[in-house]
């Protein structure tokens, strides 16, 4: 599954509130023609509130902006979220009218985010361009002395990278806010450890010490639990910047191991198994450094490569070998044995054409030299010496860079000698970095990843690293999935050869090899598990399995199998029952549940996009994105359903958005290479603009559905409805109870439901505790029966955001507004 960020797991959120250039307005216009500029909207609040429950992280980012204005204008949202988290939740009020966004099956491609940029359909800013992350942005027309609130959920499971769980909000409002609340709650079901909150970071860029936030409080209410706020006042914002708060705020936890490696919980008939073997010499490897020495690389590039290589040399582990494949028009091979002469010359020749190959003979008594021990202090100050010899030149021949790899890779495997007593040979890495797409020798991307899968005989796992941005990303994430490894972005800036570094700290030290969850038959679902076999696992990161248990077993034993550096080795374990809180009360699936959802829809994306054909011939087509694979081949009925059952936006679903002007569907675009370095200041007096990209939509017995085929329709915007309180007997829904006056609500995959009692007439109208409606209203959880709101009538999932639980009845955050 993939990780959030090379550095750290990025976990950010931030809103920018701007008003539009005016249309007709023109800045070479004189004073007396142009239109006048309305005051600036105000945000009244700003608050985000994370729960992190056993790794997993839900973040609701609401806000309340004023239009203190005597005409209307448009304001943007827009939060920027980790490229892993799924958006499950949207909707914005207005007037005390509740907008709720949906999720339905993506019907067509949204419009590249520059385009609805340059067509003035969106004024939102990046100030900071968030790495591994996308941008969520939606805009409405505020009427005069108006107020709008906005609220966004989205969930992600927290990766484990190098020893911590990081968790970033990052912050860029834009201007001074009344009220800035950051709060972090954390839960887990083993003692927290680690917990540090370092300073507000200023930048994306990697710190190479860290003081503490002065403005963040830790609190510990427990040992297994932690809450973490950040409450700037006005004054101090102020301190910060005059333009407000422009910075990441971090939290770092990890957890108590000792007693076991792993631990599975089990709540509500799902469990997720998290393993982290702790304590164990790692494995020995031979990893091959890949290196694109092309012509792009030249500058800044080759020099922060090179500072990078002496780095992580230092770093190899004892006992470890290596291997340096230079790459540009042709390939080369730094060999220990060939003079300094012989090395500056086969450098030069690396941009040629054509130059004289090795004979075979030759090529494997030279290539035999190339796999270098690090016993010897003097062969790593010699491969730092031909690194920093490199230099860049020529075009890029990917295909036989990695061919040749793949053959020092199997050449090692024979030539290293065993230590004694040493039944397992060091683990093939190969470690790519490249900055361009291939444009010498085989360079069509499928046959390259054919034919380095066919020169894989080993199951080398290939790391792959895309230097700035004319990388081919989605090739290179496929050829790693594809080959037991994962790819990574590496950002051009004054940190880059940091983020190279501690990209392969990542994957160092592997502890165990061919890593095997094994479950009984018997208390699992079949089908119902997650990946549960894995080519490595690497210190400081975790392995996550999750499945559901059979109806009548609340149990789940086992084994995990892997090798280690002393053989064979077994770990048992056991289940840990947890009680998984619902903090938010507007959920009606248990947190465990949804982990479980999240956790199969990210592998099965993964594995979707690692494909290539059935056959896995040269006869396969080559996509340059997962959106591209899916409207090619079709949709994948799991992934589709999970997204959809569950609200997750996922590249096969969009988020419908309801809006006082319209309707449109609003995806996420890359954060990093869409960022904008500035905004505009001005007005909006007339009418609205359409959203980021309108779908095709039918609107069906009053909802919106999407068009199957056939002539596009104008999209009709669902009307919205204005809060009041119905009659229980106007529920359609209610009319087929249960027994004991109660019903069956869906918590569930496959019909999985919760059953819950319906209050009868002899329960007293009683406020129980209190709630935050959808809406952003204050409320209190009420029986059923006495708070039934006219958008329940007729439609169950509309009760969904707003029920909560009062012991075994249904409850409702009810609007204190409506119990006046």
């Amino acid at each position: 599954m993939r990780t959030a960020s090379i550095v750290l797991l990025v976990l950010c959120c931030y809103q920018r509130i701007v008003t539009l250039a005016a249309e007709g307005s023109d800045s070479s216009e004189s004073d007396e023609d142009a239109t006048p500029r309305l005051p600036k909207p105000v945000i009244l609040y700003l608050r985000i509130n994370s729960d992190i429950q056993f790794r997993y992280a839900r973040t609701v980012v609401t806000s309340r902006i004023s239009n203190p204005a005597n005409a209307s204008q448009e304001v943007s949202f827009s939060a920027v979220l980790p490229d892993s988290a799924f958006i499950s939740g949207f909707h914005l009020l207005v007037d005390n009218v509740v907008y709720n966004a949906f999720v339905r099956e993506k019907e067509e491609a949204v419009q590249e985010y520059s385009t609805a940029v340059r067509e003035g359909r969106t004024a939102a800013h990046v100030a900071l361009s968030a790495r591994d992350s996308k941008r969520f942005t939606v805009s409405v027309n505020i009427e005069p002395q108006k107020k709008v609130n906005f609220k966004l959920t989205y969930e992600e499971l927290l990766a484990r990278e190098l020893g911590t769980y990081k968790h970033v909000v990052s912050l860029d409002p834009g201007q001074i806010v009344r009220e800035l609340s950051v709060v972090t709650r954390i839960k887990e079901s083993s003692n927290i450890t680690t917990l540090r909150v370092p300073a507000l970071r200023l930048s994306n860029e990697i710190l190479t010490t860290e003081s503490n936030n002065s403005l963040a409080t830790i609190e510990r209410p427990s040992p297994v639990s932690a809450i973490v706020k950040f409450n700037p006042t006005e004054d101090e914002q102020r301190e910060l910047s005059s333009e407000g708060i422009q910075g990441q705020l971090v939290v770092e936890y990890d957890v108590d191991r000792t007693a076991q490696p792993g631990v599975i919980l089990v709540n509500e008939g799902y469990f997720v198994h998290f393993f982290v073997p702790e304590d164990m010499p790692p494995l020995k490897k031979h990893v091959i450094f890949v290196l694109d020495v092309s012509g792009s690389m030249r500058g800044r590039k080759i020099e922060q490569l090179t500072e990078a290589m002496t780095r992580i040399l230092d770093d190899l582990n004892d006992g470890d070998y290596f291997s340096i494949v230079p790459f540009s028009t042709t390939v080369q091979v730094w060999d220990h044995n060939a003079t300094d002469l012989e090395l500056r010359s086969r450098i030069q020749r690396l941009g040629e054409s054509r130059w004289g190959d090795y004979g075979e003979e030759e090529e494997t008594q030279t290539l035999a030299s190339t796999v270098i021990a690090t016993t010897s202090e003097e062969n790593i100050n010699s491969a730092k010496e031909f690194t920093n010899q490199l230099r860049a030149v020529g075009a890029t021949n990917i295909n036989d860079a990695l061919v040749k790899a793949l053959q020092i890779s199997k050449l090692g495997r024979t030539t290293i000698s065993l230590p004694s007593g040493s039944q397992l040979r060091p683990e093939p890495i190969i470690v790519f970095l490249t900055d361009g797409k291939a444009n010498v020798g085989t360079s069509d991307p499928k046959r390259i990843i054919t034919n380095v899968g066919t020169a894989n005989t080993l199951n080398a796992s290939i790391f792959s690293l895309a230097l700035g941005g004319e990388a081919d990303f989605p090739f290179l994430k496929k050829l790693s999935l594809r080959n037991s490894g994962f790819a990574r972005k590496i950002y051009e800036a004054s940190d880059t050869a940091l983020q190279l570094r501690d990209f392969y700290r990542q994957v160092s030290s592997p502890l165990l090899a061919n890593v095997t969850f094994k479950y009984r038959p018997e208390q699992v679902v079949r089908n119902s598990l997650s990946r549960k076999k894995f080519r490595r696992v690497f210190s400081g990161s975790e392995l996550v399995v999750a499945g559901r248990l059979q109806s009548d077993n609340s149990s789940a034993t086992g084994q995990v199998k892997g090798q280690s550096a002393s053989g064979n080795t077994t770990y048992p374990f056991t289940p840990t029952v947890v009680q998984a809180d619902n903090a938010t009360g507007d959920q009606i699936v248990s947190p465990m549940e949804r982990m479980w959802a999240y956790v199969t829809i990210q592998q099965l994306l993964n594995e979707k996009e690692a494909e290539i054909s059935d056959d896995d011939n040269e006869s396969w087509t080559y996509f340059d994105s997962y959106e591209d694979q899916i409207e090619h081949t079709g949709t994948n009925a799991t992934v589709l359903d999970l997204a959809l059952r569950y609200s997750f936006v996922t590249p096969l679903t969009s988020l419908v958005v309801v809006k006082p002007n319209g309707t449109s569907a609003v995806n996420t675009e890359d954060a990093s290479g869409q960022a904008t370095q500035g905004h505009s200041s001005g007005t909006r007096t007339t009418g609205s603009r359409p959203g980021l990209s309108s779908p095709n939509y039918n609107y069906e017995g009053g909802r919106i559905a999407p068009s199957r085929g056939g002539n596009v329709p104008t999209p009709i915007p669902e009307p919205p409805i204005q809060l009041a309180l119905a009659n229980l007997s106007d529920v359609t829904w209610l009319r087929n109870l249960t027994a004991n006056n109660a019903v069956s609500l869906p918590t569930g995959l496959n019909g999985t439901t919760e059953v819950f009692r319906m209050a009868g007439a002899n329960e007293t109208n009683v406020a129980y505790t209190a709630c935050t409606t959808p809406g952003n209203e204050s409320g209190h959880c009420r029986l059923f029966r006495y708070c039934v709101l006219n958008i329940f009538v007729n439609d169950q999932t509309q009760f969904h955001p707003y029920f909560c639980r009062i012991e075994s009845y249904a409850g409702v955050c009810c609007p204190d507004s409506l119990q006046s």
